[in-house]
């Protein structure tokens, strides 16, 4: 177990003082399946399904079969749509998945073409201290004599009156699509490791950025009831390339989890408790839980439990960063397949709450 996890930490270790943007990467982090996100997004160490190949992809080997698996949500009050697709089955005793994420903020008005009156921060038209009334200071733009001048500087400034004509509006999207290409092994009974290639498309007004990173991972059973799971997410920086020729870079996550699992076996049920640490290095102080500006570490926690009825109904309930999550789910059998449907509600402090529903079935 010690080489696995020494060179997952390691390869961490080698980009940790590389230069980062902050929240480059924040449309990954939305998570998938409502089973996980009802328990707080605490999944890396439990991560026995499809969805491994996002929370952490050396859980994959934990369900063999042939999967798919949707889910669908509206979030901050419908603005914004977020659907994950995904498909895993078995070659060669590895499993593989594929899995596809894409955020869609939907059409966003372009009113860069509005025309303006170049008045000036103070509003009015004319010479500075000898035009129209109320028409002074010394906002006049002048190539030599007053360079930061605003009026007749032929740019739109505060104070400055647009001229709304709905024919110079252009609508345009914005949104983002990232394609995880997953892969797990067991390397023997309690010890698998995993591998998420990523390919990143965003697409803003009339921007485009190409991207792709990797994501790493080991899920140990230390016993049948206890399991450790460890997924570096963005390993080795993911980049991404704009046609403006500006570069953004996604510094290394790394999602460290544990679950216990406690058989009540008088009422046929099954108790899982789990807990997370996301460790970040790009300098949070503000937008996380925890963190040490002086080193740029941040830690946000998760945590969760579910009761898991007869293998059939599953009730759940988390902190997602401080912020309340709950849920539950079915599992049934349809025209001789599993399918499971679940359902995540997750709070927000600031932001309105998220109803979340996927529904996974094997093939």
């Amino acid at each position: 177990m010690k080489n696995p996890l020494l060179l997952v930490l390691l390869l961490g270790i080698l980009v940790l003082n590389a230069n980062a943007d902050k929240y480059a990467g924040e449309f990954m982090y939305v998570g998938a399946g409502a089973r996980a996100l009802a328990m707080g997004s605490a999944y890396s160490a439990v991560a026995d399904d499809i969805t491994a190949g996002y929370w952490n992809p050396a859980g994959l080997v934990q369900n063999r079969n042939k999967s798919i698996a949707f889910m669908h949500s509206e979030r901050f009050g419908g603005l914004i749509s977020y659907d994950y697709l995904a498909y895993s089955q078995e070659f060669n005793s590895d499993v593989y998945a594929v899995s596809l994420f894409r955020t869609d903020a939907g059409k966003i008005a372009d009113t860069s073409n509005l025309q303006w009156h170049d008045t000036g921060s103070d509003g009015v038209f004319g010479e500075d201290g000898s035009g129209a009334p109320g028409d002074s200071g010394n906002d006049d733009y002048d190539q030599n004599d007053n360079p930061s001048g605003t009026e007749g500087n032929g740019e739109w400034d505060p104070g400055e009156e647009l001229i709304y004509d709905e024919g110079r509006i252009t609508w345009n999207s914005a949104a983002d699509n990232a394609l995880y290409l997953s892969w797990g092994r067991a390397l023997n009974e309690k010890l698998s490791v995993g591998v998420s290639s990523k390919l990143i498309y965003r697409k803003l007004m009339d921007y485009s950025a190409w991207g792709v990173g990797f994501d790493a991972a080991i899920r140990w059973n230390v016993t049948e009831a206890f399991a450790v799971g460890i997924n570096m997410q963005d390993v080795f920086g993911t980049y991404m390339f704009w046609n403006t020729g500006t570069t953004e870079s996604v510094s290394p996550t790394a999602k460290m989890g544990t679950s216990f699992t406690w058989p009540v076996s008088r009422f046929h049920s099954v108790i899982t408790f789990t807990a997370d640490g996301d460790f970040r290095f790009e300098g949070r102080e503000f937008a996380t839980q925890y963190s040490i500006p002086e080193a740029g570490i941040s830690l946000d926690t998760h945590t969760g439990v579910e009761l898991l009825v007869k293998d059939t109904v599953g009730l759940r309930i988390g902190s997602n960063e401080g912020n309340m999550t709950a849920g539950l789910g079915f599992s049934i059998s349809f025209a001789g397949h599993p399918v499971s449907i679940d359902y995540a509600w997750v709070t927000h402090d600031q932001l309105d709450n998220t109803h979340r529903v996927s529904v996974g079935v094997g093939l």
